[in-house]
């Protein structure tokens, strides 16, 4: 069974690539994804290591990215014997889709048209196919 969480998104805050004491780097981003009129979600992502150099070296508050990540799930319980569930999203794929600058998003639409940035995620869905026949 797979555990993907795919999303499309604008990065909300610029990037601040840190480094882990064994030298790992780490980023992690914020993600307001459109889910219709009036209705955003913001989705925390973390990547690593060259994903994480790649987002840190060319994305900046307002692209808008693909992200391709698998939930970690992480539960705990505290001092006092409280159990926590928490959960986070570890990117393992990025799409670069259009830069901020509204200049920039034209050119990208264009360039858009010609390659599907999204064909590594298998194929589309028609949002008219029937799930539950």
């Amino acid at each position: 069974m797979n555990n993907n969480l795919i999303l499309i998104g604008r990065i909300t805050k610029d990037l601040e690539l840190r480094y882990t004491p064994s030298n790992k780097a780490v980023v992690q981003i914020s993600l307001a994804v459109n889910n219709g009129k009036d209705d955003t979600s913001f989705i925390t992502l973390t990547a690593f290591d060259k994903m994480a150099e790649l987002l840190s070296k060319y994305s900046k508050k307002g692209d808008l990215i693909g992200t391709q990540s698998i939930i970690k799930n992480h539960n705990w319980e505290d001092k006092n014997g409280n159990k926590h569930y928490d959960y986070s999203f570890i990117i393992n794929k990025i799409s670069f889709l259009a830069k901020g600058n509204k200049q920039e998003e034209t050119k990208q639409e264009v360039k858009k048209e010609s390659h599907d940035p999204f064909q590594e995620f298998g194929d589309r869905v028609d949002i008219n196919d029937n799930f539950l026949d």
